[in-house]
């Protein structure tokens, strides 16, 4: 599995300081981790989510322009992701109650302790591994990861199953729906024989069909209709009521 880390901060010296830090980390612990760097706060927010996802960021809180207050606001807020774990870099600690909304894992004051840096990552990403709010699986030997939410819907064609994502990009994998329909979460349903849809990416439902928020329409087989709409009723039933569906 691949860990992407991302570091933004406007000082040379901090981004290299860090970097090497992670390189170090990454030999030692065997982890492939692949390092993303943006010296700005509005070089990141052209980058990600397009063009990269980011598991854990390193993130100055003062760089010229936007600072880091707005790039946490804008993960959380715009790019509607509370996944992505936040770690600030700062030469101040005076920023806690603007922090909080952003619910970053760690504040980490300069100069940068080694020890530190290590301790935060190695837990965030052995967290991860162990994490079941994702879907995991292999391509080509390697594993990946995948949150749940992220998913609309997965699609069997013979022995692959191709996964269709929220950010308009497709995964695929080999295996077969069966395989993995009893560990997908609550909010998944079977409504062909190649297809399960996740309900919360379902924007209109009609009588033999589905309208997915990507705009995909999903047609619901015969034999899938009773238990597909048992389903949804018992999923809204936990949406408003707050359950956990």
């Amino acid at each position: 599995m691949v860990y992407q880390i991302g570091i933004c901060d406007d000082e040379n010296s901090t981004c290299s300081e860090l970097e090497n830090m992670l390189k170090d980390y990454s030999k030692i612990s065997g982890l492939d981790i692949q390092i993303n760097i943006w010296y700005s706060a509005e070089s990141f927010m052209r980058d990600v989510p397009t063009k990269v996802k980011i598991d854990l960021l390193f993130l100055d809180i003062e760089m010229p322009g936007k600072n880091g207050v707005h790039v946490g606001e804008y993960i959380r807020n715009d790019m509607k992701n509370e996944t992505m774990h936040i770690i600030y870099v700062s030469s101040k600690t005076n920023y806690a109650m603007e922090l909080f909304k952003v619910h970053p894992y760690d504040f980490i004051v300069k100069p940068i302790e080694r020890d530190k840096v290590i301790n935060n990552v190695s837990k965030l990403l052995e967290l991860d591994e162990h994490d079941n709010r994702y879907f995991t699986y292999e391509y080509n030997k390697i594993k990946n990861k995948i949150h749940f939410g992220d998913i609309v819907y997965f699609e069997s064609d013979r022995k692959h199953i191709k996964i269709i994502c929220s950010d308009g990009t497709n995964k695929e994998f080999v295996g077969k729906i069966s395989e993995i329909i009893e560990n997908l979460p609550f909010s998944f349903a079977l409504v062909a024989q190649s297809f399960v849809i996740n309900l919360r990416h379902i924007s209109l439902c009609k009588k033999d069909s589905c309208i997915m928020d990507n705009g995909d329409c999903i047609s619901i087989g015969r034999k899938y209709k009773n238990t597909f709409n048992i389903k949804m009723i018992e999923y809204n039933k936990c949406v408003c009521g707050g359950g956990n569906g």
